[in-house]
């Protein structure tokens, strides 16, 4: 199995931040160990919607469901594997805001 960084992109996730709703979008990046970058690209987006934190505060109706996107996938050396793999930081950003 080969190791990947993938960077992902979340964009219109309506979430409840401190009792206020509002529109969101995210960067993440998950290291993954998969047989090719597409099954690596999917197994990124499976973790993210997995994430405690993000299915906890998400509150989107089924008429306006928020995307995933994979924006890179990059084979990585198992050092830099091993050195990133614990990281599982979401980067929110507003959408509502210029």
């Amino acid at each position: 199995m080969e190791k990947f960084r993938v960077q992902l992109h979340g964009r219109n996730f309506l979430l409840n931040v401190d009792g206020e709703p509002g529109k969101f979008g995210f960067h993440a990046t998950r290291f993954v160990k998969a047989e090719t970058p597409q099954e690596a690209g999917k197994i990124a987006a499976i973790l993210i919607h997995q994430d405690p934190v993000l299915r906890d505060m998400v509150i989107n109706e089924s008429a306006d469901r928020s995307i995933l996107e994979v924006e890179e996938i990059k084979a990585v050396s198992w050092v830099k594997f091993l050195a990133k793999k614990a990281t599982r930081e979401l980067t929110f950003y507003a959408e509502d805001e210029a």
